[in-house]
């Protein structure tokens, strides 16, 4: 495996309420645990797909990883929501077609990226630390993805309840959080040069994905 318009107020709120819930983590109540079985079995499908398409790297190659997770991926996360969130105050200004591209291409870049980056096994294996309900519908799942050196690295995984079910809508590995690196990129390139060029770049980093793997 290789190393790893919504408004942005809403974004430091998940952020804020990550840190805050750090201090409250180890005492989770036995009422809280029953609120984990949704977000909990959410993360854990999207992990069970990741050590499938690990240990069977080789045989499936790029295409057929990006092929096993690519139904998961969409069915765990809000990909229409986080499209939203990393192009910023900008997305006010897109086009229905426009908007409709950007959740397109960003839904395939995030599986291409999973496939590229989980490209095979040395004896990796997901923890689940611990869950919580935050209210309003949100929820926070604290993870580990463990090496076979006993090395982890930490997952906090951001989810909202959404009509189906719970959503992933961010990803936090070792106090990074992805969205707003997404944000901060997505939007100084639609500032500088254009929304259409935003788009070009993110299918040629598709495209260099399949070429890397020579899939």
């Amino acid at each position: 495996m290789k190393n790893r318009s919504v408004p942005f107020a809403r974004m430091r709120y998940w952020l804020t309420l990550l840190a805050a819930c750090a201090v409250v983590f180890a005492g989770t109540s036995a009422a809280a645990q029953q609120n984990e079985a949704g977000p909990s079995a959410v993360v854990e499908r999207l992990h069970d797909a990741l050590l499938d398409v690990m240990r069977n790297a080789g045989e499936l190659g790029f295409r057929g990883r990006r092929a096993r997770l690519a139904p998961v991926l969409r069915d765990v996360y809000d990909f229409s929501f986080v499209s939203r969130v990393v192009v910023g105050r900008h997305w006010g200004s897109l086009s229905d077609k426009e908007r409709s591209t950007m959740v397109d291409v960003f839904s395939r870049l995030t599986v291409a990226t999973y496939a590229n980056r989980f490209d095979g096994y040395d004896g990796e294996r997901f923890v689940t630390r611990a869950s919580r309900d935050l209210g309003e519908d949100r929820a926070v799942v604290r993870t580990e993805i463990v090496g076979s050196d006993g090395e982890a690295t930490r997952l906090d995984y951001l989810l909202e309840r959404r009509g189906d079910g719970w959503r992933i809508v961010n990803v936090i590995a070792d106090g990074v959080s992805d969205l707003a690196l997404k944000r901060a990129e997505y939007s100084r390139i639609i500032r500088r040069e254009g929304f259409e060029t935003l788009i070009a770049r993110l299918e040629a980093q598709i495209a260099d994905y399949a070429a890397e793997a020579g899939s």
